[in-house]
C-alpha cells in the first residue's frame, strides 16, 4: 500500500484511497461530502473532516443576496429595457417583510440568514434539528417542512445532499411558496426535483430561479435550464475554497489527527455531514 497518513482531497475516483495502509484522517478540499458517502472503499473508521471556511460562508452568502436582489428588484427587467433603449419603470417590491426561507442553517445557513434579516427581509430557517438564531423563525424536521414553505417568496437551500435532503425542493414545496416566488440553489443539486422546477417555471407559479449546482455537472448542454429564460445556470462557483483561510484549518486538522485528537468540523457518517 501507499505510504499515507493524511490524505488531503476533493473528489478522488473510488477506490483510490483503498491501498493507503495507515490512513489516519481525510481532509476534503470542501463542504460536501456525499461523493465520498457514495466511496464504499473509503473505512467508516478513519476520522473525515470537511472545511468549513468562514471565508466560504462570506462567498456564498454574497452570492445569495446577489441573487436575490437581483430578482427583488426586476433587475432582468431593466437590463431588457436598457437593450432597447426603454424607459420603463416597474412597481416596486416591498423593502421590507419580504419571506425568505434558508434550508439549512449550520455554519453558512446561518450566516445567509442573519445577513438577509439585517437587510430587511422576514427570515425562515429549517434545519434537521432544533437549533437558534437570533431574528430568524426556526422549523426544524421534516413534519415542519411544509409549514417553513408556506407563502415563501425566496428559498435558498444550502443543505448537505442526505437521502433526506434528496428531491427537497419538489412540486408539493413549490406549490406551497408565494406566487412568483424565486429558488436559489447552491447546496447540490439533486435536492431540487429539475421536472417539478421547470413545470412551476413554465406555468409562472415560480417567478425565476438561480442555480449553481445540479444533479449532473458540468450541466449537460441539451439540459432546459441552459435557454429556459427564467433560469440563472451559475457554473458551480458560489463558493471556492480560499487557499489562504483553508490552510490554516487543514494544518490544524493534520495536526489533530497525528496526536491522535478528534478534529474539528469532524463528518459524522450516519448522519451524511
Amino acid at each position: 500500500g501507499q505510504q499515507c497518513d493524511v490524505a488531503l482531497v476533493w473528489a478522488p475516483p473510488p477506490g483510490a484511497l483503498s491501498d493507503c495502509a495507515n490512513l489516519r484522517g481525510i481532509i476534503m478540499q470542501g463542504q460536501g461530502v456525499d461523493h465520498m458517502m457514495r466511496d464504499e472503499t473509503v473505512p467508516r473508521s478513519v476520522p473525515l473532516v470537511r472545511l468549513v471556511d468562514p471565508d466560504m460562508s462570506n462567498a456564498l452568502s454574497h452570492w445569495a443576496i446577489l441573487c436575490a436582489l437581483d430578482f427583488w428588484r426586476d433587475a432582468d427587467h431593466y437590463r431588457t429595457a436598457q437593450a432597447d433603449r426603454r424607459w420603463d419603470p416597474r412597481p416596486q417590491r416591498p423593502a421590507t417583510g419580504g419571506q425568505v426561507g434558508i434550508l439549512g442553517t449550520g455554519a453558512i445557513g446561518s450566516v445567509i440568514a442573519r445577513r438577509f434579516a439585517a437587510l430587511g427581509f422576514s427570515v425562515r430557517g429549517f434545519a434537521r434539528s432544533e437549533r437558534h438564531i437570533e431574528g430568524v423563525e426556526m422549523f426544524a424536521g421534516g413534519d415542519q417542512l411544509a409549514a417553513f414553505a408556506d407563502g415563501l417568496d425566496i428559498v435558498v437551500s444550502v443543505l448537505p445532499l442526505t437521502p433526506d435532503t434528496t428531491g427537497i425542493i419538489n412540486a408539493d414545496f413549490l406549490a406551497r411558496m408565494s406566487a412568483g416566488a424565486f429558488v436559489i440553489n447552491g447546496g447540490r443539486g439533486p435536492q431540487i426535483v429539475d421536472d417539478d422546477l421547470l413545470a412551476a417555471l413554465d406555468s409562472g407559479h415560480i417567478g425565476g430561479a438561480a442555480l449553481d449546482v445540479f444533479a449532473v455537472e458540468p450541466l449537460p448542454q441539451d439540459h432546459r435550464y441552459w435557454t429556459h429564460p427564467s433560469v440563472r445556470v451559475w457554473p458551480h462557483v458560489a463558493a471556492q475554497t480560499n487557499a489562504d483561510t483553508a490552510a490554516d484549518q487543514v494544518a490544524a486538522a493534520i495536526i489533530s489527527m497525528m496526536d491522535g485528537q478528534v478534529p474539528a468540523n469532524m463528518v459524522d457518517w450516519s448522519r451524511g455531514y
